[in-house]
């Protein structure tokens, strides 16, 4: 990431790819909220959402985006109904140039319950693109590590699974 380029409070984008490159879908109007050593953090309201196939449709309410520097996986934090909901996807680092965050979809995804359960979402979809854009066996052994990461943090709620580190965001971003 190029620091210098992510700023508090910044607008951008962030595009979504396939293994092979292709983007698929991309979110607009995004703020900067948040930058550390480790990862940077997206707010947004209402965002535009773009399907590659030209379907358009708008998130619901706020969420915040964890992007992680050395990661597999980003988080969404959404606000819905006066409860967190967490949707975890199995991704690439992310880089950052030209105002928009860049990440690669691995397909699997985590939604995290209300109560700490959760459930691994969209096997069909990764075993079927494994093979379609043939993952190395290196890509694949990422992707279940941090899958493993992932559980550990949701057990432990670390980080964005702790409600008061997240409840003082929510309540940080209705102050600026």
């Amino acid at each position: 990431m190029k620091d210098k380029d992510a700023k508090f409070g910044s607008v951008v984008q962030i595009q979504a790819y396939k293994h092979n490159k292709q983007l698929y879908r991309l979110w607009d109007e995004v703020t900067v909220f948040e930058i550390t050593e480790d990862y940077i953090v997206l707010a947004g309201e209402n965002v535009l959402i773009t399907e590659i196939n030209g379907r358009k449709w708008r998130t619901h309410g706020l969420a915040f985006w964890f992007f992680f520097k050395n990661s597999w996986f980003n988080i969404i934090c959404i606000f819905k109904n006066q409860e967190i909901n967490y949707y975890c996807n199995l991704a690439s680092p992310f880089t950052f140039e030209d105002q928009i965050v860049k990440y690669t979809d691995y397909d699997l995804d985590i939604k995290v319950y209300k109560d700490g359960s959760y459930k691994i979402l969209d096997l069909k979809d990764f075993n079927r693109n494994r093979l379609l854009y043939k993952y190395s066996r290196e890509t694949v052994e990422k992707i279940w590590e941090n899958v493993d990461i992932l559980k550990k943090q949701i057990k432990l709620k670390t980080l964005c699974f702790n409600y008061d580190f997240i409840k003082e965001m929510f309540d940080k971003y209705y102050k600026k």
